[in-house]
């Protein structure tokens, strides 16, 4: 304040007084006159100065790019239109010589099938095999495995001797008629040397001591004790009978 007016321009004075009631705002006075004075004008001015350049290079770009776009467009515009042109031109020409774009079917010819022909099977993909990995220890335990059983059936086999209880006996028809016994197609009568054979036994020597109704009776020849045989055990294969040559 001087004078009772308020100086707030002190930018180009050379001699400054300044006065305050308080020391703080004696600091917020000078702080005022530094931001008014020569170097924040000039702040201030650059400030703008970008502003404007700015403002001005954004409306060249704006422009710009209108150009551009409307130019790309026209370019299209006429690129279609020369393809048009061509477009039709060829088919013009296609249709005074008599092309046609029309593609036609290819015709191919079917052979009858005879009767005796076999009818065609259809075509079968053939599924992928399966790989299936084994460890070492696996195909050394097969090799070892197939080459006993090769060497089993190598081996000779030598049958054995048939023996009277290797035989199985089979049913057999066995009938008592006029006091003889037919029994596998053969006739036995009483005191005939006959062998018996039975399954819990071996061959006996014997004699045919009598013949009953339903049953025959013969006699070992080693102990002359007597052995009961009755018809349904000749029948159902538990005993059997044969002729013994007389010595």
């Amino acid at each position: 304040m001087i004078g009772g007016r308020c100086i707030n321009n002190l930018r180009y004075a050379d001699d400054t007084t300044l006065l305050a009631e308080s020391k703080e705002d004696l600091i917020k006075l000078l702080q005022t006159v530094k931001k008014e004075s020569w170097p924040g004008y000039v702040s201030s001015l650059q400030t703008e100065t970008v502003e404007r350049l700015y403002v001005k290079d954004k409306h060249a770009a704006v422009k710009e790019f209108d150009d551009k776009k409307v130019e790309l467009k026209d370019n299209l515009v006429a690129e279609l239109e020369e393809k048009r042109k061509m477009i039709e031109n060829e088919r013009l020409t296609m249709e005074l010589t008599g092309d046609s774009m029309e593609v036609k079917a290819v015709m191919t010819r079917k052979l009858r099938r005879r009767p005796n022909d076999p009818i065609p099977l259809p075509d079968k993909r053939r599924k992928p095999t399966p790989y299936i990995l084994f460890r070492k220890e696996q195909v050394c335990d097969d090799l070892k495995l197939l080459n006993k059983v090769k060497n089993s059936c190598l081996k000779p086999v030598i049958p054995a001797a048939p023996t009277p209880h290797s035989v199985p006996f089979q049913r057999c028809e066995a009938r008592i008629d006029d006091g003889k016994l037919h029994y596998d197609n053969r006739w036995f009568h009483k005191s005939q040397p006959v062998y018996l054979d039975s399954r819990d036994s071996s061959r006996i020597s014997c004699v045919i001591s009598s013949v009953g109704t339903n049953e025959v009776w013969v006699r070992k020849t080693t102990d002359s004790t007597k052995i009961r045989v009755y018809l349904s055990q000749l029948q159902r294969g538990k005993y059997s009978i044969c002729s013994r040559p007389t010595p």
